[in-house]
C-alpha cells in the first residue's frame, strides 16, 4: 500500500511540473523572427572628411550593416540582394556624431521604399535609421 501510494505521488508530480511547463510554454513571448537579407555596401566618406577624425567610424558600420538587413523595408525589398552607396560625414552641429547617407546603387530602383535612406551613430554607438517613406 505503501508502494502504491508513493507511486501516485511521484506519477501525480510529474504530471504537475508537466502541466505547469507546458502553461509556461504557451504563455512564453515568442520574437518574431527576422530573416537577414542580404546587403552589399560601398561605403565612401563626403568630400572634406579625413577618416582619422572618426575614431568609431568602423565600428558604426558593422553596427549600421547589421541593423540595416533587419530592417522593414529591406525585408520587404523584392530585390534578391540590395546593393547600397553609402556617404559617411561627420555632423555639422555634433561631429561625434557620424551621419550616413544610402542610396541603392541601382537608379532605376531609386523610388522603392528600401533605396533612401539615412542613419545616425552617437559617440554610445546608438543607430538610428530613417527610410526616406517616413519609417
Amino acid at each position: 500500500m505503501k508502494n502504491l501510494i508513493k507511486n501516485v505521488a511521484i506519477r501525480f508530480t510529474i504530471a504537475f511540473f508537466l502541466l505547469i511547463a507546458f502553461l509556461l510554454a504557451g504563455c512564453a513571448k515568442k520574437e518574431p523572427e527576422v530573416d537577414f537579407k542580404p546587403v552589399q555596401i560601398h561605403w565612401n566618406l563626403a568630400e572634406g572628411e579625413d577618416e582619422s577624425q572618426m575614431p568609431r567610424k568602423d565600428n558604426c558600420v558593422i553596427l549600421l550593416t547589421g541593423r540595416l538587413m533587419g530592417e522593414a523595408p529591406v525585408q520587404a525589398s523584392q530585390t534578391g540582394e540590395l546593393n547600397y552607396e553609402v556617404t559617411v560625414s561627420r555632423n555639422a552641429k555634433k561631429p561625434e556624431i557620424l551621419d550616413f547617407s544610402g542610396i541603392c546603387a541601382d537608379l532605376s530602383m531609386a523610388d522603392a521604399p528600401e533605396c533612401r535612406w539615412s542613419a545616425t551613430c552617437d559617440a554610445d554607438l546608438e543607430i538610428v535609421v530613417k527610410f526616406d517613406n517616413g519609417d
